[in-house]
């Protein structure tokens, strides 16, 4: 059984690719742009209209699906990392609190990936390809802005704290995986993009998964703490 049959996967390199990336980045300058000259306020007015926004995609994407009777629990619960990572930086910009903050920046790694190698898990239609684009764009943003207009900091050892936290989730998302013959976390497949992180076939794309999930933590922590203290 072909669990990600429903996958839409962008080549990279070509014209969609392009226009997902460069939206990307421009969304980010223009968000962290125009709150440059923000008081404090302003920017968590922000910052909770930020939250809003993704929380909105995620919930009329779950209506969406099951009012078009497209809604299968196989791949619509959110039950991968980015969706996972959805709510929870949803919940931070919201909030300010620091250990989702941590955990939403670490997990938002992976969103980066999302737009090296997208795949789309409900299929290439211009509306699935939007949301997408606004829930992993979304995860990214809210990392980047509550580090550089929030002024929240990663704390000493965080991302060797959330990536033993990140382990919790596999043996509970395997287990689903088992009694749904689902792919959440793509713990039972790999994925079809063609990414340069997935190595060798399953179950030693996950093993390589973890050391290089282990590495992309580290970077962020570094990343994000020289971006804490620029911003002082």
């Amino acid at each position: 059984m072909d669990r990600n049959a429903t996958h839409f996967v962008v080549p990279v390199g070509t014209s969609l690719w392009w226009i997902m990336n460069l939206g990307l980045l421009l969304g980010l300058l223009l968000v962290l742009g125009l709150t440059h000259k923000a008081n404090p306020q302003q920017r968590k007015l922000v910052a909770k209209g930020i939250a809003a926004l993704l929380f909105a995609n995620f919930a009329v994407n779950q209506v969406l699906m099951w009012v078009n009777c497209s809604w299968d629990y196989h791949t619509c619960l959110p039950l991968h990392l980015c969706s996972m990572s959805v709510l929870l930086s949803a919940y931070m910009l919201w909030t300010g609190q620091a250990f989702a903050y941590e955990l939403a920046l670490f997990w938002g790694a992976g969103a980066v990936h999302s737009f090296i190698t997208p795949e789309s898990t409900t299929g290439g239609g211009v509306y699935e390809l939007w949301e997408y684009s606004i829930s992993h764009g979304g995860i990214i943003l809210a990392g980047f802005y509550a580090t550089m207009r929030l002024g929240m900091a990663p704390r000493p050892k965080s991302w060797w704290r959330a990536f033993l936290f990140t382990q919790l989730a596999i043996p509970v998302i395997g287990l689903v995986n088992y009694l749904l013959d689902s792919n959440y976390m793509y713990l039972a497949q790999k994925p079809n993009a063609d990414n340069p992180m997935i190595i060798g076939e399953w179950p030693w794309y996950i093993l390589a998964l973890e050391v290089v999930v282990l590495v992309h933590f580290w970077l962020f922590y570094h990343l994000h703490s020289w971006l804490a203290k620029r911003g002082q």
